[in-house]
């Protein structure tokens, strides 16, 4: 008799046991999942995007049902409208345009990261003895920007070594990268201020040419050390508010994206060419240790950023937007 009844009580034990993980596994089976969700991300050709090309060209985990779309542009004014409107939610632009938009959405649009520090090269003939802006006296500079960030920071550092442009040293302007390449290539002219890859791409085809300074260089012995910040990341700040944990993905993939291309190998190569942000993975190998790839938090790069801006400012308020940005810029954490 007992042993009926202590079958009759295991049985009603495992009864229960068995509709409880049934339940359970109900309510795992019922546990809603999360809303599909598109991320869109612009980047620049050239140094500004080129931090990305891992996470573009092999892919990259924001999270469940959280995808990332690209568009690769080749000009800044291509994703503007973009990113003032909302349409982007991250995008990588030069830090003055970062600053403009800032300005022009009233704090819609913030830092996320700095990812370029200076892309501006002398190029000069080898039979110069150029090896600083001081040496650029009585020489003829060919250039392009005129009326944009590189003529102002041009102007800052022949100011900082003694140089007035116009009088100390003549600057002829061109319209395109490739004219004052052809001046250099036909020994029309021996000096040059050229832009990275297109600088990297130039002495490549002339092995009479050197890369005489390095204006990176030349700026952090300016400023006492501070980095030319020139590229980085914005966000959408309200996107960013609502999303913290895929920004905090994205912010940590780029990270890792950033280390992967600055090694410059085969592998970083073809991602560039991959993502495409150059057309070339030959000339995207020999460039890419010349573009000043980093990665630098919003609170890490305001003190540099602030320095860059104060100098363009006094060549240009527009340049930024009408007016430094504000302390809310660099307000991101992730």
């Amino acid at each position: 008799m007992k042993k009926k009844r202590w079958l009759a009580f295991v049985g009603c034990l495992l009864a229960v046991v068995l509709m409880s993980a049934g339940c359970s596994t109900k309510q795992v089976e019922e546990e809603p999942k999360p809303e599909p969700q598109t991320v869109k991300i612009a980047a620049l050709s050239g140094p500004t995007g080129m931090g990305m090309a891992e996470m573009i060209a092999e892919g990259v985990e924001l999270g469940e049902q959280v995808e990332p779309e690209w568009t690769i542009a080749t000009a800044p004014d291509q994703v503007t409208a973009g990113i003032i409107n909302g349409d982007y939610q991250i995008a990588a632009v030069p830090t003055n345009l970062a600053a403009t938009l800032y300005n022009k959405t009233e704090g819609k649009v913030i830092l996320g990261a700095v990812n370029t520090l200076g892309t501006l090269s002398i190029v000069a003939d080898k039979s110069e003895n150029i090896n600083s802006m001081a040496d650029l006296r009585g020489k003829t500079v060919y250039a392009t920007g005129q009326g944009s960030t590189p003529e102002y920071v041009l102007n800052y550092l022949l100011d900082k070594n003694g140089l007035t442009p116009g009088t100390d040293v003549t600057i002829e302007w061109f319209g395109e990268h490739s004219e004052a390449a052809a001046k250099l290539a036909s020994g029309e002219g021996s000096i040059a201020m050229l832009p990275q890859p297109f600088a990297t791409a130039t002495l490549a085809k002339n092995e009479n040419l050197k890369l005489a300074v390095d204006m990176t260089d030349a700026w952090e012995k300016a400023t006492d050390g501070t980095k030319l910040e020139m590229g980085c990341v914005v966000v959408n700040k309200e996107w960013a508010e609502k999303n913290p944990t895929i920004v905090k993905k994205f912010m940590e993939a780029y990270k890792t994206s950033v280390e992967t291309v600055n090694v410059a190998d085969e592998r970083a190569a073809n991602d560039v060419v991959e993502a495409k942000i150059m057309d070339n993975q030959q000339m995207a190998q020999k460039a890419i240790p010349n573009c000043s790839i980093v990665f630098i938090t919003p609170s890490d790069a305001k003190g540099d950023l602030q320095k860059y801006f104060d100098v363009l400012v006094s060549f240009e308020p527009k340049s930024v937007g009408g007016k430094v940005p504000g302390e809310d810029f660099y307000g991101l954490t992730y």
